[in-house]
């Protein structure tokens, strides 16, 4: 007899419920309310995270609510925290946040950004002492409402070794740049500067997968693809690691290093090298962050940068794909399309990951809305 085929466990696909975007988008300023913020840092939390639903970025999104909210709770993320501008040029800011939320830091300093840019072509603010912002590319997506070119980045939880290394000393260092287009789509690049973000990482263990190629290190300092073996709770977005995750090859490693050093170095954060602690109310993390806004008008002007991203993006599009690979795309396109789907039918939140959201909003004496979710 010939027995049954073996699974293949990267086949699983899991459960999911539809979620309306106006109803996630409540629950998430209702869960801010609850801790305190104000009516614009509420929407401002709302907003930047609903944003990574619909974009197809929920680790992002829905899923880091259980985090965020543990955070906020335990101060090392705090509304009502003014921004102090520590130094103050026409095109600079260096702004100390004061353990503020990141998504309301994050907003407020990339409006710094975009005004600054408006005045001399280019604005630049870098941050200290902020709070984890989530999506990277919900700020540099900001500066195309204003037509123009939009960059941001962050350090934070040391998760990731230097290539050749084992242990952890790197944050996944997000960093997105937007530029925006014309009859086309916005070219949005978002990427985690390691080989994997931690929530990717943190599902694949969850779903018994393993990831496309090498990935992690574990406690021995074997490299793999396996995030299984390293993550303590696959069911915790931003569980501990017995071991750590690593950059993308020598290459992505610089990378990681030039994020690092853009948020530390130049912002006069701590680094993730130096939170190597464990994280409370009275000594948070210090995530360093840059934001950067560039004026068209004062590059190519606005109808020439739109039209040339137009360009690129058919000119690479319209190139022939390799053998097995049904058409090349370029960033952005995906996350476009899908925002454009997620907002009209709704958001699917994995099951799982929509108990934790809802155990939350209950918390925070939001079950009213919990109840409207079908």
């Amino acid at each position: 007899m010939t027995g049954a085929p073996t699974p293949d466990p990267n086949s699983f696909e899991p459960a999911v419920t539809l979620v309306a975007a106006e109803l996630l988008g409540s629950i998430y300023y209702g869960i801010a309310g609850a801790h305190g913020a104000n009516a614009e840092e509420a929407g401002f939390f709302r907003d930047r995270l609903l944003r990574a639903d619909l974009r197809g970025h929920s680790t992002q999104g829905s899923a880091l609510i259980p985090y965020h909210d543990e955070m906020i709770a335990s101060g090392q993320m705090r509304f009502g925290v003014p921004l102090e501008v520590v130094s103050d040029a026409p095109g600079v800011a260096v702004v100390d946040a004061h353990f503020g939320v990141g998504e309301v830091v994050g907003t407020r300093c990339m409006g710094i950004a975009m005004d600054k840019a408006e005045r001399t072509g280019i604005g630049c603010v870098t941050v200290r002492n902020s709070g984890d912002f989530a999506m990277a590319s919900a700020y540099s997506l900001l500066a195309l409402e204003r037509g123009m070119v939009g960059i941001a980045m962050s350090n934070g939880k040391p998760v990731v070794a230097p290539w050749g290394g084992r242990d952890p000393l790197f944050c996944t260092n997000p960093i997105s740049v937007a530029f925006p287009g014309g009859e086309r789509f916005p070219l949005v690049i978002d990427m985690a500067s390691s080989a994997f973000s931690m929530g990717d990482a943190i599902r694949t263990a969850r779903d018994g997968k393993r990831l496309p190629f090498v990935g992690i290190v574990d406690r021995d300092g074997v490299y793999g693809d396996d995030p299984a073996p390293i993550v303590i709770d696959v069911n915790e977005r931003e569980s501990k690691l017995d071991g750590a995750l690593l950059p993308l090859g020598p290459k992505g490693f610089c990378l990681l290093l030039i994020v690092e050093l853009m948020c530390s170095a130049l912002a006069g954060s701590a680094g993730s090298y130096n939170n190597d602690f464990e994280p409370t109310g009275e000594r948070p993390w210090d995530h360093g962050q840059v934001f950067m806004a560039m004026s068209a008008e004062a590059f190519a002007g606005q109808a020439a940068l739109r039209g040339s991203v137009d360009a690129l993006i058919d000119r690479v599009e319209g190139s022939r794909p390799a053998p097995g690979q049904q058409a090349v795309r370029v960033p952005g396109r995906s996350a476009h399309e899908e925002e454009q789907r997620r907002t009209r039918d709704g958001v699917p939140v994995r099951d799982e990951e929509l108990a934790q959201l809802c155990a939350v909003a209950r918390r925070r004496g939001l079950a009213e809305l919990v109840e409207m979710i079908q």
